[in-house]
């Protein structure tokens, strides 16, 4: 395949309008295209989402190695220029480019790199099983509490797009949390991120095997997938907001109407978001994650 067809092919599954583009409490994946990605240098390969295993944690590292500065100009620590450097560099280093399927910032920023769908190319002999997930820090800087919430989030947004692809090929129980050392000869991701994986990691992985206990293919029937956040706009009509009010009635949460009972329909009014957020009020989430305004998270709660 050419290397113009493949930067066109991965362009088109960016997440622009995937499953996890968006979250409730502010949390989102930014596409490829918000950073302007210009394609790939090589042919970079797809691997099927129900292969993927393990969810590996890596730092930036030193700002050299024992054969040459990695930097030749400022480094750009936050924002879409972080990615897009990374990108740039690795390209200048005869590889495809940016090696990570993700890269968070210290601003708490989640860039897309090679996604879910392709072949990450930081963990040597172990690309195929992982999603590698990169805190953009470097030897000596600890991360941000804004970055390690972003990985959290991450972690579970990463187990439940995995495990609801719509091709017949998803993850089964919760990705396992590892650091790059784990599977190679190397310091990386550094003693912060090293207590995070071996403390926290049980536990969220606990959690997620949790969410395992309903599978989302029960019964040879698939989840409705989420249709992003532009399906629930004041006034906007689409087909997922009769999913959604249906899901909703069915549930009891039908206090706000018109006067006339809460029907479904294909138009998000104030009433929907009203119900919503009432919805969301029962589980115990606040702020923006109780705004009506369904993100994936009630998406999956109140329609699966």
């Amino acid at each position: 395949m050419a290397v113009g067809a493949v930067a066109a092919a991965a362009v088109g599954a960016s997440l622009t309008d995937a499953p996890g583009a968006s979250a409730e409490d502010g949390q989102r994946i930014r596409p490829r295209s918000d950073w302007d990605f210009d394609g790939w240098a090589k042919q970079v390969d797809s691997v099927a989402r129900g292969e993927r295993t393990h969810f590996v944690v890596h730092w930036q590292g030193p700002k050299s190695n024992w054969f040459k500065d990695l930097f030749k100009e400022d480094e750009i620590k936050n924002g879409p220029g972080a990615p897009k450097q990374m990108h740039k560099l690795a390209k200048e280093d005869d590889g495809p480019g940016i090696e990570y399927s993700f890269v968070i910032t210290q601003h708490g920023e989640i860039w897309e790199g090679r996604g879910f769908d392709l072949l990450a190319g930081a963990v040597e002999k172990f690309n195929t099983p992982s999603i590698s997930v990169q805190i953009h820090i470097r030897k000596g800087e600890t991360p941000s509490k804004n970055a390690m919430k972003a990985l959290e989030w991450l972690y579970f947004e990463s187990n439940r797009v995995l495990s609801r692809s719509k091709d017949g090929s998803q993850i089964k129980k919760a990705l396992q949390i590892t650091g790059h050392k784990d599977h190679f000869g190397t310091e990386c991701p550094g003693p912060d991120l090293e207590d995070w994986v071996n403390n926290d990691g049980p536990r969220l992985e606990g959690e997620a095997q949790a969410d395992f206990a309903a599978p989302p293919f029960e019964g040879g029937t698939t989840v409705e997938p989420y249709p992003g956040e532009q399906a629930f706009r004041i006034g906007k009509s689409d087909p997922a907001v009769v999913t959604l009010d249906k899901a909703l009635i069915k549930k009891g949460y039908t206090k706000h109407n018109d006067g006339n009972g809460y029907q479904a329909g294909e138009t998000f009014t104030e009433s929907t978001r009203l119900n919503v957020r009432d919805f969301q009020l029962a589980q115990g989430w606040t702020g923006s994650g109780a705004d009506g305004y369904p993100g994936p998270k009630t998406w999956d709660k109140l329609v699966n």
